[in-house]
């Protein structure tokens, strides 16, 4: 079994699709997205299983397990990270916040709205811009 490194590449910030369905909008407040999501595979197959939670009113993201593409278990650095921080509720539904992706790198300004099973992010920084999509697990 090999050691699958934080840093190590992950396929170019994909889509992330969070399948759940659309944040909760009551009286004004939305709940964020709880749930465990699937990455789409990187490179070489590797895909993080991500943790929502919410984190006060906004909703945060940890890693809770790397797959290998045969679907095992593989040992990882990424374990524990947090991915998304502060995505704090918007009007439009969406969540407005920092997410950090498979190279380490922070996006501040991202946007993550959840359409059916799918959460979709926006991430930039500096003008430059990236897709994620993240599936539901669970």
């Amino acid at each position: 079994m090999y050691q699958v490194s934080f840093r190590r590449p992950m396929i170019a910030l994909a889509l992330v699709g969070f399948a759940t369905g659309a944040a909760a909008q009551e009286g004004g407040r939305i709940d964020p997205p709880r749930g465990l999501w699937e990455t789409e595979p990187d490179g070489i197959g590797v895909v993080f299983h991500v943790r929502t939670r919410g984190c006060g009113s906004a909703l945060c993201a940890r890693v809770e397990r790397v797959k290998n593409r045969a679907g095992l278990d593989a040992p990882s650095d990424a374990v524990g990270e947090r991915l998304l921080s502060r995505l704090r509720p918007q009007p439009d539904g969406s969540f407005l916040g920092e997410y950090r992706d498979g190279y380490g790198a922070v996006f501040p300004q991202s946007r993550a709205t959840v359409v059916g099973r799918e959460m979709r992010l926006r991430a930039c920084e500096g003008g430059q811009c990236k897709d994620v999509l993240w599936r539901r697990i669970r």
